[in-house]
């Protein structure tokens, strides 16, 4: 039994509902997303998304001691290889961070019995996908914890978001395989493109989130990129107000674009009868041309940055990935103008 907004989680929730009840709490675009696919994959998915959810509020918490983190993901690695209680793996950790995140993220803790119980049931090979996804993240996540200064260098940037997103890339491409046949015979060309596909939401993220994660005493940027513009991340506040800022976050934009076009080259690796999946891809992907064409055209990157899309915006990239997804053609072409729009903004905004 969890709370969620002051709300109990009562067992009248079928357990394989908990994750439709939990993902809107916490993203707004999981929460289109993941209707989209088919019902086999819909349960694991959300399941899914809610423990590496549970793994980043670890992470992202307020928490300034590097060492409990540590304890902590070391906690939720044991309960992921089925080791230790977990109603009290579930309390510890939601009575140790209570204060340090949202209440929204301590009822996703207090869930979490319920969310393994839902990942127990599942197939085998969806569990083992899964479960390798958590450890490898949680296992990952131990370098980056409490990085105030930002991260080393690209190399770094790109592990970064391997271990965070890349990762959940080659869990999805597991559990796509596993679900259809013809699907699995694309493998190869998804598995290249897997952990790209990753890394092209997560740059967005971090675009976006700049000011939010600095707020929080965390930054993602790559150290060297803002080095030899000479910006020190070290002291945010002024690098974030000289002209050679922006010129910065644009060339990560552009790399996060690259990434993205990956991201529409798996999607079309997906046969496209399976327009659940391919949907559930594109409403990602759109989002992120969407979002980053904001980050783009952002002015100035004061403390109240916050370049999110709106819900008309949402609600056209619903449609188009609706329109295009049975299409290769058109799901090229509407992708390609979205990327062509961020890079023709990037280009004359900098």
């Amino acid at each position: 039994m969890g709370t969620l907004d002051g709300t109990v989680v009562e067992s009248a929730v079928g357990k394989e509902e908990l994750p439709l009840l939990l993902v809107p709490q916490l993203s707004r675009t999981f929460a289109l997303t993941i209707p989209k696919l088919p019902p086999d994959l819909r349960h694991t998915v959300g399941a899914a998304y809610l423990l590496c959810r549970a793994v980043d509020t670890i992470e992202d918490s307020q928490l300034a001691d590097r060492d409990g983190k540590l304890a902590q993901l070391d906690m939720f690695l044991a309960a992921v290889e089925g080791q230790g209680d977990l109603e009290d793996v579930s309390r510890r950790l939601a009575a140790e961070l209570s204060g340090q995140v949202s209440g929204e993220e301590i009822g996703l803790l207090e869930s979490l019995p319920g969310l393994f119980e839902i990942l127990s049931a599942r197939p085998a090979r969806q569990q083992d996908a899964v479960r390798t996804c958590l450890t490898k993240m949680a296992s990952g996540m131990k370098s980056y914890v409490n990085r105030p200064a930002g991260l080393a260098d690209m190399a770094e940037l790109d592990d970064y978001c391997y271990v965070v997103a890349g990762v959940v890339g080659e869990m999805l491409t597991e559990l796509f395989c596993d679900h259809a046949p013809d699907i699995d015979e694309h493998r190869d060309a998804l598995e290249k493109r897997a952990a790209s596909f990753g890394q092209g939401l997560q740059m967005t993220n971090i675009l976006k989130d700049i000011w939010d994660d600095r707020r929080q005493g965390r930054c993602y940027l790559p150290q060297s990129l803002f080095c030899s513009a000479s910006l020190d991340l070290g002291d945010f506040d002024d690098a974030a107000r000289s002209p050679k800022f922006r010129p910065t976050i644009h060339r990560l934009a552009t790399i996060a674009l690259g990434h993205l076009a990956d991201a529409v080259d798996y999607t079309l690796a997906i046969p496209r009868q399976h327009t659940g999946i391919r949907q559930f891809c594109l409403l990602a992907i759109g989002m992120a041309y969407a979002t980053l064409n904001r980050v783009v055209q952002v002015s100035q990157f004061t403390s109240d940055y916050r370049p999110k899309i709106s819900r008309s915006t949402v609600q056209g990239v619903m449609l188009a990935a609706l329109v295009i997804c049975r299409s290769d053609s058109l799901t090229r072409w509407t992708m390609s103008g979205m990327a062509s729009r961020c890079h023709a903004n990037a280009i004359s905004e900098s």
